[in-house]
Order: structure tokens, then C-alpha cells, then sequence
């Protein structure tokens, strides 16, 4: 079986030429990028997609309900794709010759979960994923969890080119229950780095200002990677109803309150939890603003 891990949904791989395929959280492509690469991708595929098992909520969703071939849950039933992957969903599928999973751990652990027919690596990974993916709901990463997610949000920020193949190392690891000696080394020194990294952030949340009273504000000078855009802006939500970062060629807003629906929001595109858009703060504000009533 062929995995091949996806870094973003807006750059699918091309479809293989044979063979059966199944995508795990995998999220449609924004707008239209939707059309560029998510629906091709579908078409070309035709009956040879096993099964799109996803829970990030899209408007297209719709045109695939009642096919078989999707399995589109959002999150608030599933706040983390592992526990849609079931021994029971497996073994309706059958045969696979290629998997496709995003690169990051909520992605990692559901191939794990799939090459394992639907068993976890560990008895905490369902609860790990849903802890790491929707932070704020009051789910807790054992010790473990918090390990494997450090190190990959590591690989990915440092070692971009080299990450697909960690994570494949990772998988191997986890499905067969085993750490060789040179990827425990690896994922300790990343899962370290990343600790001390997360240390280096902490003078930026004092930059963050009340823009808003339920608004926490943070501008910044600079791109940061998506890894620590997410640490900051989690920390900042524990005491705001809404977080933003501005950076000089977008904004990012993420709330843990899901009576605030982000995805109405004419300039933003992602989650209801977390959206982006190329756009400074002061076009965005009033809109979101609104959106808080």
C-alpha cells in the first residue's frame, strides 16, 4: 500500500493511474481553488476513490451527500479525523492500493488508525488527536501525544522537504509498535526544539492588544511559520472570545466559541475555529465584529 502524505489541500498530487484510493483528512480546497485542484482530483479518480473520509466543513459537501464513496463528518461530531476511521468503515472499503493523508498529526494517526484496520497505535491516540486538533474543547494529549505532535510541527517547520519522509517513519513506527533507536534520538530532539522554540514566542503574546473586548489582537512585522501561528494564537484564545494575527500579507482569526461562525465571513475562508484571508485586520474588523452578536 502507497502513502503519500499531502501538505496542503490545495496542492493535491496527480491522481494515481491505478488503483484504489482513500484520503484522510483531507480537507475540499477554499473557494476557488475547489475547482483547481479538489474536484479533478475527485473526477479523475471516479470509482476508484475508496473513500473521502474528511471533517472539515465545506460548501460543496452537499453535492456528495448520500455517496458512498464520502464519509463527511464536521467537527463538532468529529473534532478529529481518527475516530471516523473505524474496523467496521475499514473493512467496507476493502482493498487500497494507495492512501493519502494530510501531513500533520491529526493525519498521521488516521493512517496509522486505517493500516491497522481501523485499531489505535495506543489507547490514547483518538483522545491525542482531538486534544491537538480543536484545542479549547477539553480534551487532554498524554504525554505521548504531546511528543509525536511537537516533534512533527518541528519537522514540518524545519525540515519541509524531508518531512513527507518522517512522517512515513513515524507511521511505521506506530503501526508496527516499535521506535528504532535513530527515529526515537530524532523525535526527542525535534519534540525538544520545538519546546524551546514555543520559550522564544512568549515576548510576542505581550505585543497583543485588546483591539476589542472580545477581540486579542496580535500585529506582526513578519511571516511566522504555521506551527507557531498556531501556539500563539491557542495561548491567546485561552482568554479571548477571538484571536487575531495579523502578519504583512494576511490575517488569521481562531475562536473556540462555535456560536462565532468564521466561515461567514466574506473575506475569510477555512473553519468556523480558524480562518485566514489575504487581507490587513482593518478590512476585516467590522465584519467580524459583527459576527460576535
Amino acid at each position: 500500500m502507497r502513502l503519500v502524505f499531502v501538505d496542503t489541500p490545495k496542492q493535491l498530487p496527480a491522481p494515481p493511474p491505478s488503483g484504489r484510493v482513500v484520503t484522510l483528512d483531507l480537507a475540499f480546497a477554499a473557494g476557488e481553488r475547489f475547482e483547481r485542484s479538489t474536484r479533478p482530483f475527485i473526477r479523475e479518480l471516479g470509482l476508484r476513490l475508496a473513500q473521502w473520509i474528511d471533517h472539515h466543513p465545506h460548501p460543496a459537501w452537499e453535492e456528495y451527500e448520500g455517496d458512498p464513496r464520502f464519509t463527511l463528518v464536521d467537527k463538532r461530531k468529529a473534532p478529529a479525523c481518527p475516530e471516523l476511521v473505524t474496523p467496521e468503515l475499514v473493512e467496507e472499503i476493502g482493498e487500497v492500493h494507495h492512501v493519502f493523508a494530510h501531513a500533520d498529526f491529526d493525519g498521521l494517526l488516521s493512517a496509522v488508525k486505517f493500516l491497522r484496520r481501523g485499531h489505535p497505535p495506543y489507547p490514547e491516540a483518538d483522545e491525542d488527536a482531538r486534544a491537538i486538533d480543536a484545542p479549547g474543547r477539553g480534551f487532554s494529549c498524554s504525554e505521548r501525544g504531546l511528543r509525536l505532535a511537537d516533534a512533527i510541527d518541528r519537522s514540518r517547520d524545519a525540515h519541509p522537504k524531508q518531512h513527507g519522509r518522517f512522517l512515513r517513519a513515524l507511521t511505521e513506527a506506530l503501526v508496527e509498535g516499535k521506535e528504532p533507536d535513530a527515529l526515537r534520538e530524532k523525535i526527542d530532539a525535534m519534540a525538544r526544539a520545538t519546546r524551546e522554540r514555543r520559550a522564544r514566542l512568549r515576548p510576542l503574546l505581550e505585543q497583543a492588544v485588546w483591539d476589542h473586548p472580545e477581540i486579542l489582537l496580535l500585529s506582526l512585522d513578519r511571516m511566522i511559520s504555521p506551527s507557531d501561528k498556531k501556539h500563539l494564537l491557542v495561548r491567546m484564545e485561552a482568554s479571548a472570545r477571538v484571536a487575531v494575527i495579523e502578519e504583512p500579507q494576511s490575517v488569521t482569526v481562531a475562536t473556540f466559541d462555535e456560536g462565532v461562525r468564521l466561515t461567514r465571513h466574506r473575506a475569510l475562508h477555512g473553519t468556523d475555529g480558524l480562518a485566514w484571508g489575504k487581507a490587513r485586520y482593518r478590512d476585516v474588523r467590522d465584519e467580524l465584529v459583527s459576527l460576535l452578536s
